[in-house]
């Protein structure tokens, strides 16, 4: 991934200028210019530095804007503006980022469905029909076995007569 020039120890004391800066009243960075404070090129290099580091814990977009917003106190506007500009200069990475994100949301599905049939075989609800109760191991039937309906006629033999012939 193309990224700016800089080490971990300048983006964390980059981090530390930025809640300074929160802290004395500047408020959160903000990508609009007209209203709130002036981006600089060190706000977009720590909001992509900020962003690189929530992507290798595989969030998406939202969940980074969210992030930035609750810890760093950054625009989710702004976030927003600096991720489209990382997707335009590294399409490819994306591309693969987004299918990994895909892949993960699988990933996670598939643990829950587990570990819901675990519990499942574990602890095996009681039916909600109640069954019929077993005679001597055959179902006790109200009827006979050549009355149930299996989509043929049954055709019933006339009773034979031997004194009638």
């Amino acid at each position: 991934m193309k990224k700016l020039q800089s080490t971990q120890a300048s983006s964390e004391s980059k981090i530390e200028h930025q809640n300074n800066q929160t802290a004395a009243g500047s408020g959160s960075l903000s990508g609009s210019s007209n209203d709130g404070p002036k981006v600089s090129r060190q706000d977009i290099e720590l909001v992509q530095n900020l962003i690189e580091r929530c992507l290798q814990l595989y969030m998406n977009k939202d969940e980074v804007a969210k992030t930035l917003l609750s810890r760093a106190r950054i625009d989710p506007g702004f976030t927003t503006l600096v991720w489209q500009k990382l997707e335009v200069e590294n399409a490819d990475f994306f591309r693969a980022y987004y299918i990994r994100l895909k892949l993960k949301k699988q990933i996670l599905l598939f643990n829950h469905l587990l570990e819901h049939q675990y519990h499942q075989m574990k602890y095996p609800m009681p039916p909600r029909v109640p069954l019929v109760p077993l005679q001597n191991g055959i179902h006790d039937h109200p009827m006979p076995v050549n009355n149930f309906p299996l989509g043929y006629p049954v055709l019933q033999q006339p009773p034979s007569n031997p004194a009638a012939g």
